[in-house]
């Protein structure tokens, strides 16, 4: 018979408590980030104590950007550009390597603070930069229209299907931070950009919101009949008119790889020794989770209660790894039964294994439990 429990007893049958008689934390995505994803060549969650960003980048302006210890994605720390009321130049930092491929995704979580006003245009880049002269012949932008529309804006000097100021025709997203559920939360965005083969327009660049496909150019030449590489990744916070008021952004969980990379679903610590446990009713960011069980079946229903959002109901073992997902939808507002009957993407559950069912509301973290199947 499969029974809930912590590791020293039994919790009452047929309520889903979170574990408290163990001290397990998951790990943070970039924790061994070489080890468990090969085709990454950076991560960064600035989580490190060394919160000099000039030790990991290659170039940096520190002009109101800093690392914090509040409003993280995940974790307890992120990056904080804090504008001053007219402020234009604003901090970057740049992630250079001459070892690039030619086929790069870039991925990094953005957040406007609620309240935020002004669309400042600068977000990311990718480009090459001569090392001796510093100029760039081209460059792949993700930024910000005046309307607020998120698009890809790419310089290619070289290109020959640029216009005669050097630049290719816009690609205009229909992600809008006008949208006031844009602000206040944070979005995962990720580009990327294959360069063609020099003298051919067999390259690409695309951009994606939460693993939706934005906008996507094919068919492209960015290098001309070059053989320049990509050397640089960007976050950047520069504002052409300037900020309207003393206001702040968040950047997080910023990765740099040779394969897609998507989103990341938080984890966290889960209830340590001597901490009270959860009630079954476990309320938390606006959702209200309530985990019922079927007899000594394996059907479960989970009860979920929230604002609009994309909820998501995840199983992971305890070394904090993804195995499976059991649901991930997005609602409006409302209570709705979500069922489950055991099955796991062709695989099983074997007697006496631990999992963790974790809950998230907008892609973070809300609840996190501990059972035993």
């Amino acid at each position: 018979m499969s029974l809930y429990r912590s590791l020293h007893g039994y919790f009452a049958y047929g309520i889903f408590l979170p574990a408290f008689s163990f001290g397990i934390a998951f790990a943070g995505e970039a924790d061994n980030w070489r080890e468990n994803h090969p085709d990454w060549l950076w991560c960064d969650d600035f989580e490190s104590s060394d919160t000099s960003l000039s030790h990991r980048y290659q170039d940096v302006s520190a002009s109101g950007l800093s690392i914090v210890k509040h409003d993280a994605f995940d974790g307890t720390q992120c990056l904080q550009q804090h504008y001053i009321q007219g402020q234009v130049d604003a901090g970057w930092i740049i992630r250079g390597s001459d070892s690039f491929p030619d086929h790069l995704f870039m991925r990094w979580y953005h957040r406007f603070e609620s309240g935020f006003q002004g669309y400042p245009p600068k977000m990311a880049r990718v480009r090459y930069r001569n090392r001796t002269t510093w100029i760039s012949t081209f460059q792949v932008h993700c930024w910000t229209e005046t309307d607020g529309v998120v698009a890809l804006d790419v310089a290619a000097s070289n290109s020959t299907q640029a216009n005669s100021a050097g630049w290719l025709s816009i690609a205009r997203s229909n992600f809008t931070f006008a949208q006031p559920g844009n602000i206040g939360r944070w979005t995962c965005f990720e580009m990327e950009v294959l360069l063609n083969t020099p003298g051919k327009t067999d390259g690409l660049y695309r951009l994606w919101a939460d693993d939706t496909l934005l906008a996507e150019r094919t068919n492209v030449d960015l290098r001309g009949n070059t053989s320049e590489k990509l050397n640089e990744a960007v976050l950047d916070c520069y504002w052409n008119g300037g900020s309207p008021k003393a206001q702040n952004r968040y950047y997080d969980n910023f990765v740099i790889s040779t394969k897609k990379i998507g989103r990341y679903v938080t984890s966290g610590i889960i209830q340590r020794n001597g901490e009270k446990p959860a009630t079954k009713n476990q309320k938390a960011r606006g959702a209200s989770i309530r985990i019922l069980r079927h007899g000594p079946s394996r059907f479960v229903d989970f009860i979920v209660t929230s604002p609009p959002a994309n909820v998501g109901l995840f199983l992971y073992d305890l070394n904090g790894k993804k195995i499976h997902t059991i649901s991930e939808q997005s609602s409006t507002t409302g209570t709705r039964r979500i069922s489950w009957d055991g099955a796991m993407s062709g695989r099983d559950f074997h007697p006496g294994s631990e999992y963790i069912v974790v809950v998230t509301v907008n892609w973070k973290a809300t609840y996190k439990a501990f059972f035993i199947f």
